[in-house]
């Protein structure tokens, strides 16, 4: 018999303290190292710089996550996590979380998002160039496996139908 097809997840919503078991939750399932720890979780979950989103799963726990650091003073937003349930991946919820987050950027008065991604997360790579990411540096040494990292940048005004996903729009 064919497996039914995965229910539509709900959108993109702040998480709350109420979260946080379910946050600590998909960090371990998602993350074999660099985990966030219930102290960071709770610190980011107080800080007016940082922003919390989250799919809920059909389950009770979370389906997804995406946590967004800004600084004052400067114009970007750093996606510093995005995790998605293994058993959840390939619906189309990173998508969204991206999407939520450009939004967001948008909504706060900030030009583009930054992120680093892992060279052998191939999805994610394929995800983030499909959403207009651009590489700008290499980081060396970056990930607790001593792997390096990709930094990536898409600025929140770009237009993906003109055809020039790399193109920057604005002062870096």
């Amino acid at each position: 018999m064919p497996t039914p097809p995965a229910t539509a997840a709900p959108p993109p919503r702040p998480a709350t303290p109420a979260d946080l078991e379910a946050l600590l939750a998909l960090e371990k399932i998602c993350f074999e190292f660099n985990r966030m720890g219930r102290r960071s979780f709770r610190r980011l979950l107080e800080r007016p710089s940082a922003h919390i989103l989250v799919i809920d799963g059909p389950d009770g726990g979370l389906a997804a996550s995406a946590v967004l650091l800004s600084r004052r003073g400067t114009r970007g937003v750093r996606v510093y996590s995005l995790a998605t349930h293994p058993d959840r991946r390939g619906q189309g919820l990173a998508k969204a979380m991206m999407r939520a987050a450009l939004d967001h950027a948008r909504a706060t008065g900030h030009q583009w998002l930054s992120l680093e991604v892992h060279p052998q997360n191939d999805a994610a790579r394929a995800l983030y160039h499909r959403l207009g990411f651009h590489q700008t540096s290499v980081e060396e040494d970056y990930y607790a496996d001593g792997s390096h990292a990709f930094r990536l940048r898409r600025y929140v005004d770009q237009d993906l139908t003109a055809g020039k996903p790399g193109a920057r729009h604005g002062a870096s």
